[in-house]
């Protein structure tokens, strides 16, 4: 046999390799993170959203692990997505998936960040929304805004309906990065401009 060709085999039953194990270890860690529980129920009559922005979808981690992901129904693929935002909680709307709703009740903080699961960007160029799946996890989920002028605005939409009892809760070692006051324009304070409470 030709050299070449079997060299070319060879590297093909490596890759043919590599593939099966990365997706063995996407069916066990979607197995793993389906024991989180049930997420939420999207309420009937769907809640009608006060802002409704399109941005992109990045990835949900555990809470101040960037690195560790999270692989939650309906929010286990990279996508443009649809926020609807309201007094009710925030709706993620994946297109192909059953819209996850993510609850008033159960959201922690939204910061920004410039780090998560494959992706690596500019100084604050992710807001990272802190919410509880169930009552005993806390996760991340990373959104890239396209329209600058929309970072203010789901930053207030956020804040404003975040429980009272969880206004000064904020996510474990990023003391200076969690919004806790709406923005008065569409450009988010740095960390070292804003006032500690």
């Amino acid at each position: 046999m030709d050299g070449r060709i079997l060299a070319a085999i060879l590297v093909a039953v490596f890759l043919l390799g590599v593939l099966a194990l990365m997706a063995l270890a996407w069916r066990r860690r979607v197995s793993r993170d389906a024991r989180v529980g049930p997420l939420p129920e999207l309420p009937e009559p769907r809640p009608v959203p006060s802002l409704t922005v399109e941005v992109l979808y990045v990835a949900t981690s555990k809470h101040d692990q960037p690195l560790e992901r999270l692989a939650l129904e309906g929010l286990r693929y990279r996508s443009r997505v649809t926020l609807e935002l309201g007094a009710a909680g925030v709706v993620v709307d994946v297109p192909g998936e059953r819209p996850t709703f993510i609850p008033a009740t159960s959201i922690v903080g939204i910061d920004q960040t410039n780090l998560t699961i494959d992706r690596v960007v500019e100084p604050g160029g992710l807001l990272r929304l802190s919410w509880h799946p169930v009552p005993s996890v806390i996760a991340d989920s990373t959104f890239r805004v396209l329209e600058q002028a929309d970072r203010a605005r789901i930053i207030d939409a956020v804040t404003s309906i975040i429980p009272a009892a969880d206004a000064g809760l904020r996510p474990t070692g990023t003391p200076d990065t969690v919004v806790e006051a709406s923005s008065t324009d569409d450009r988010t304070p740095p960390p070292h401009e804003r006032a500690r409470p």
